[in-house]
């Protein structure tokens, strides 16, 4: 009957671990996480000229500033703050529309990745992911 080495599970398991965090964490703290493929969202674009943005979907980081409204069944509208790449041209507030499907719950400060949606008169959350 062959023994296998003590060593061998002192320096494996550990490595196995490290490398299953790896995997785990990596892709969260890379570029935009599961929504890394869409185009991110220009505020500046979208101040200037709405209607070149409408329907497409785009990526926007963002931290929850005010909840402005709420209704039971629909959604709410919520106040957040672009996570610019250049804090020295600040992006101001911009209002979004989360619609009732959501299970998140949202404070002041939480911080999110966001699919948009663009359309007419509203910027319409798709789905989101904290960071």
């Amino acid at each position: 009957m062959s023994k296998i080495n003590p060593l061998f599970f002192a320096l494996g398991i550990p490595v196995v671990v490290i490398v299953i965090l790896v995997a785990i964490v990596a892709p969260r703290l890379g570029g935009g996480g599961k929504f890394a493929d869409l185009t991110p969202f220009s505020v500046e674009a979208y101040r200037k000229d709405w209607a070149t943005l409408q329907g497409n979907s785009y990526r926007l980081d963002c931290q929850v500033e005010q909840q402005l409204a709420f209704v039971e069944g629909r959604g709410r509208v919520l106040a957040v703050k672009p996570i610019e790449k250049d804090p020295t041209r600040p992006a101001g507030r911009i209002p979004v529309f989360v619609p009732a499907g959501s299970a998140d719950s949202f404070e002041v400060g939480q911080r999110f990745k966001c699919k948009l949606r663009v359309t007419r008169d509203l910027l319409v959350v798709e789905a989101l992911e904290r960071f």
